[in-house]
């Protein structure tokens, strides 16, 4: 079995080509979900197809919906497999995918709204994998084949959220929120199960994730360079108080993909960064935009983007002084892709570094703190302008260890950051919006979830062992639920990410191979439990 009979294939290509893309920008204001419906209503309509109940909840169509859902609808899918049984097991995944950016655009080989097989076998597109891929579709899939077998010995449920990637707010915190306005023995509520499955991580079994914040900084008012310079290095040795964090849960990267320590630690990384200027007179050259090219906060830029003002002659000053700044391995590149607009008179430089998902940092080389550095080498030198004023902002995605309590977390950074604005830029702020935190999820590795999940992901993916997760799933929103019986509700994290599947990267993909292996290792999960 691959994608069964070709159903499940013609599935995650529709999803793919619905792009229901997530995008959240708080500094600027920009909240764009605007496929979620069409993506929703596909996946209740396979349900029903393959003969399993489906409905809709949406947060936003209830009497009295939270005004920071901004009134943009947020449809979860819940799926049901009743088979009568007095137990519940509950599968999370989400259908949410983050954009792709200009710049990442011209590194996909094909259209990444467009699932297309190459000659490496794997599938390629946005989604592919993270969650449409090795949630949704494998998912469903088991869910199906277990319908069509002998019964289960329990009812399944499978939610299929949106809004996974920019914290849960109007997916799976708006459901819990649905549940704590009932009864506990309620039958309407939604998050009542034995055990949580969550196709949504790499290939061995997964008991801790990370908590996560997002933190917001900038300026309310234009701000000299240096100013506006000084506080995005401020947030970059957030990552210094955010690595003495140490988990006792493994690190699935060590030794051999560039995992800091053997075991998971926080990170810190300053993901974007987007400044405007002016020109201001003659004499020197002038920075009037400079913008890391990502459009999530959960995303590090491959490349940031500088845009110039001056004349031929300063360009070419200008171009000899950034190439001798640049070193390797992060490389200058002139005039590549980007959302920034190019005006008369300027020119555009970029400090190319490598892109991946923002909780692992050690994949990536972050050309952030880099852009940052050489504009102050370039100021203070007197090659560049520096008594403009600027407008400015950043965002750090925040990652703590699983089993930290999550205001400890945001609290310790907030504290690190604020005291150098104290002293440095009182006019700063340093936010880190509640709507956009989730804690961590720690399980005990011996746990029976996670020894019964170890066993039957071992006979399917060949990877064995119990590790934690850097980047945080859903699974921290399950934390203070409660099994029927009162104990807490255990969920364990897997899925079909593997080392090439660069996710919410460009060229993201997924091997079907092992998306049978998820798809299986749920319905054997079920069946035996």
């Amino acid at each position: 079995m691959v994608l069964g009979d070709g159903a499940g294939l013609e599935l995650l290509r529709e999803l793919v080509a619905l792009s229901p893309t997530n995008l959240e920008d708080p500094p600027r204001a920009r909240y764009e979900k605007p496929n979620y419906p069409r993506a929703a209503e596909r996946i209740a309509r396979a349900a029903r197809e393959w003969g399993l109940e489906s409905t809709i909840f949406d947060p936003v169509a209830g009497a009295h919906p939270d005004p920071e859902l901004r009134s943009i609808p947020r449809p979860n899918v819940i799926v049901d497999l009743d088979v009568r049984a007095p137990r519940r097991l509950l599968v999370l995944a989400h259908y949410d995918v983050v954009p792709v950016p200009v710049e990442q655009r011209a590194r996909w080989q094909s259209d990444p709204h467009t699932l297309v097989q190459r000659p490496d076998g794997r599938w390629y597109g946005r989604g592919s994998n993270d969650d449409l891929g090795s949630g949704v579709v494998a998912s469903l899939l088991a869910l199906r084949r277990l319908r069509s077998g002998p019964p289960p010995p329990v009812n399944v449920r499978l939610i299929v959220c949106c809004d996974e990637e920019t914290g849960g707010d109007g997916g799976i915190e708006s459901i819990k929120a649905h549940d704590d306005q009932l009864p506990p023995d309620d039958t309407q509520r939604f998050l009542v199960a034995e055990a949580a499955l969550i196709p949504d991580g790499h290939l061995r079994t997964t008991p801790g994730s990370s908590g996560l914040a997002f933190l917001d900084a900038g300026f309310p008012q234009e701000q000299r360079l240096e100013t506006a310079l000084g506080l995005g290095e401020a947030l970059v040795r957030l990552h210094e108080t955010a690595r003495q964090w140490r988990s006792k849960y493994l690190s699935p990267d060590w030794p051999d993909h560039g995992a800091p320590e053997p075991v998971i630690t926080g990170r810190a990384t300053v993901t974007k960064f987007e400044l405007t200027g002016h020109v201001a007179g003659p004499g020197r050259p002038w920075l009037l935009a400079a913008r890391a090219e990502s459009d999530a906060a959960n995303q590090i830029a491959e490349s940031v983007t500088l845009v110039f003002h001056g004349t031929e002659a300063e360009f070419d000053t200008l171009d000899g002084r950034l190439r001798a700044l640049v070193r390797a391995p992060y490389r200058l590149r002139s005039a590549g892709p980007s959302s920034l607009t190019v005006p008369s008179g300027a020119r555009s430089w970029q400090v190319v570094g490598q892109s991946a998902h923002a909780g692992y940092p050690h994949s990536a080389r972050n050309p952030v703190p880099v852009a940052l550095t050489l504009l102050r080498s370039l100021a203070e030198s007197g090659t560049l302008a520096s008594d403009d004023s600027v407008q400015v902002s950043y965002s750090v995605d925040l990652r703590l260890i699983p089993e930290m309590e999550l205001d400890a977390g945001v609290n310790e950074a907030l504290a690190v950051a604020r005291s150098w604005a104290k002293v440095h830029a009182p006019t700063a702020t340093i936010e880190a919006p509640p709507a956009r935190r989730r804690a961590g999820y720690a399980l005990p590795v011996d746990h029976p979830v996670v020894v019964r999940m170890e066993r039957i992901l071992g006979k399917y993916t060949g990877e064995h062992g119990v590790v934690g997760e850097y980047g945080g799933t859903d699974a921290s929103s399950l934390r203070e639920l409660r099994t029927p019986s009162g104990e807490p509700l255990p969920a364990v994290v897997f899925g079909s990410m593997d080392r090439p599947s660069h996710i919410h990267d460009a060229e993201e993909s997924v091997d079907p191979r092992y998306l049978a292996a998820v798809s299986l290792a749920i319905e054997e999960f079920v069946r035996s439990f």
